[in-house]
């Protein structure tokens, strides 16, 4: 495996574990969070830590961002297959939810990689 390689892997096993951390598939612990500061406030916190956390995997790894977006793609496409095979959602709102995780913990990479 060349350099690259070793980038896009570690950044999606980074992206699939902080993904699955930040919002837990059929154990949301935010809703807990959401009933006492509220929806909006909530959603505004797992923002920032996701984009605080997506800064950080790159200081952390070391990698560029193109090699944190391409891993974090795959990890985001595992996950979805994981959710829709083990789960079977009744909706698709899942799609949004994890790819908007994936933009910020890539918005946070990029502001990182600065």
């Amino acid at each position: 495996m060349n350099g690259r390689s070793i980038e896009i892997a570690a950044s999606a096993v980074f992206v699939f574990a902080a993904g699955f951390a930040l919002w837990p598939p059929r154990h949301v612990y935010w809703s807990r969070v959401g009933n006492v500061l509220g929806e909006p406030l909530t959603l505004a916190l797992v923002v920032v830590l996701a984009v605080i956390v997506g800064g950080g995997a790159v200081a952390l790894l070391n990698v560029r961002l193109a090699a944190f977006a391409a891993g974090g793609l795959i990890a985001y496409v595992a996950g979805m297959a994981l959710i829709a095979v083990v789960i079977e959602p009744i909706s698709p709102v899942h799609l949004v939810l994890y790819g908007g995780l994936l933009a910020c913990f890539v918005l946070g990479a990029a502001i990182s990689a600065r």
